[in-house]
């Protein structure tokens, strides 16, 4: 019998993410003013330019609403992005067993520096709220295509447990337990 469990998450927007937001909405604003100076000089083709700019500026403030898709099927972790709620991008895919450090983000150091870091944190959409719903989980492990590599991520209790049996012995006996 397979063992799947699936959590939809919500990237939680920074100041970064708001600005880009400001930007692009200034952006369609000048263009339109552009665009009605331009047919005061005389020439009536500029009327399409606000067209344009509004709907470039939809469809860029839809592009960022982001949110991140975990799925563990059988141990195989896999990891999608999705942008604007249509638009899905496979993030990663990993093999839980090969995961050599697991826990919680703020009780665990990185061992190396120089990995391929991977961030798909949010809040959780979907499943039980509890207390450990939104807590920032880190995962090293070694990727066939990207090297050592390290994951920040935020999977629910059902997650874990999806996850857990597929722990190779030395992590589970080094987390004793504990997730």
């Amino acid at each position: 019998m397979d063992h799947f469990a699936e959590q939809l998450v919500k990237k939680i927007n920074t100041g970064k993410d708001n600005m880009k937001r400001a930007l692009i909405i200034a952006a369609a604003i000048l263009l339109s003013l552009l665009s009605v100076i331009l047919t005061l000089m005389g020439y009536p083709l500029a009327l399409i330019l606000p067209v344009c700019a509004v709907w470039a500026a939809w469809y860029f403030l839809r592009m960022q609403n982001v949110e991140y898709e975990y799925s563990c099927t059988n141990g195989e972790l896999d990891i999608d992005k999705i942008l604007g709620q249509d638009k899905r991008k496979p993030m990663l895919s990993v093999n839980v067993g090969s995961f050599t450090i697991f826990g919680k983000a703020g009780q665990i150091e990185e061992t190396d520096a120089d990995m391929t870091t991977f961030s798909a944190m949010g809040l959780s959409l979907m499943g039980e709220e509890d207390e450990n719903d939104n807590t920032a989980y880190y995962a090293e492990f070694d990727h066939p295509e990207h090297g050592k590599c390290c994951l920040y991520f935020n999977p629910d209790a059902r997650m874990r447990e999806a996850m857990e049996p597929y722990f190779s012995r030395d992590l589970r006996r080094r987390l004793g337990g504990k997730l």
